[in-house]
């Protein structure tokens, strides 16, 4: 398991648990790549300078009528540089690496995209280098090192901090099976489009007793997640983030501790969204502010996911902004097209 620390950003974090984290590389490289481009062209057009007499075949080919010699080299140095200016900074602008669960991508290419990846299996070191451009910048370069010597660098990194941390980890925890939530962390950051706080599981506050419509919300809004770009599910946090607890939840239940809280909503999982979706789905226990908090862990799905009534009615629901909406037959069918299409 990989336990994120609270200064951690836990944007990335999100983004690492449910697509990838995207890195761009600085634009120093970009400067550079063009600083090695014009020392190219400086070598190359002074060593053709020699070759040829290109004034004289110039005016022999009459293009002096219309265009003086000096004008047209000025014109074409300018359209040249303006070319492989403009190429260099394509290629750099189109270049990236991803960070996934298990491997670095780097992508590259304007009209030809190139893929290498990196396995993190592979790794057997993760360190960075800095220039005094890139202290001055607080920029890094990362460098990670294979089992067979070669080396993969990404680098003039912003924030190369955080996205260190996160390598180093992953190439460190590689062998667990999942990531572990930091949920103090994330809690203090509030609700929002990929984060969401219940204070029960089914004990009603207000009621004083077991309320089975707020088990469905919970499961409508894993639903939610599921079909869209997934999320973190806190229960037993007020929505003003303050820690509560499970205890209420735990009194309604025959076994009356996380076992039997964790048995009964994997129950409801597996009855009301379905057993195929579980793998999508993590559940752990965390203690927070001197509480026990159940954290859901929920990735993008696989298919689209459907809330099922006890009627054998089926509903939709998409996470959309900080909220679960649910969506009519026809928004259905056209963000399914989109989203699993």
């Amino acid at each position: 398991m990989i336990a994120l620390s609270t200064s951690f950003s836990c944007e990335l974090w999100y983004d690492l648990l449910m697509r990838r984290i995207t890195i761009k590389e600085g634009p120093v490289v970009f400067l550079k790549d063009l600083l090695a481009m014009e020392i190219f062209a400086v070598v190359v057009l002074f060593a053709a300078s020699f070759v040829e007499n290109y004034e004289m075949l110039y005016k022999g080919l009459s293009f002096d009528h219309y265009l003086r010699y000096e004008i047209f080299i000025l014109v074409a140095s300018f359209l040249f540089q303006f070319l492989y200016f403009t190429a260099l900074f394509l290629n750099w602008y189109f270049s990236y690496c991803e960070i996934g669960e298990r491997e670095v991508v780097k992508k590259s290419g304007i009209f030809f995209r190139r893929r290498k990846s990196v396995s993190l299996a592979d790794i057997v070191s993760v360190e960075t280098y800095q220039s005094p451009l890139d202290r001055l910048m607080r920029h890094a370069t990362i460098i990670l090192e294979h089992k067979s010597g070669r080396l993969t660098k990404i680098r003039n990194v912003s924030g190369y901090a955080e996205y260190l941390h996160i390598i180093k980890r992953t190439v460190e925890e590689l062998g667990g099976q999942a990531l572990s939530i930091d949920g103090k962390a994330l809690i203090e950051l509030g609700e929002g489009a990929k984060v969401e706080f219940k204070e029960t599981l089914r004990y009603d506050i207000r009621k004083k007793m077991v309320n089975k419509d707020l088990e469905k919300v919970i499961i409508k809004s894993i639903v939610g997640f599921l079909n869209a770009d997934g999320g973190i599910i806190f229960i037993g946090v007020t929505d003003e983030g303050v820690p509560t607890g499970l205890t209420d939840d735990y009194a309604t239940l025959p076994k009356k501790n996380r076992d039997g809280f964790e048995n009964h909503l994997t129950m409801l999982i597996k009855t009301m969204i379905g057993l195929p979706f579980a793998k999508h789905i993590s559940i752990e226990f965390q203690e927070i502010s001197d509480k026990e908090v159940c954290v859901i862990g929920v990735g993008r799905g696989h298919k689209p996911a459907y809330l099922q009534n006890g009627d054998r009615k089926e509903e939709f629901f998409v996470r959309v902004g900080n909220s679960t909406q649910p969506f009519m037959m026809s928004e259905a069918e056209e963000h399914i097209k989109t989203r699993f299409g």
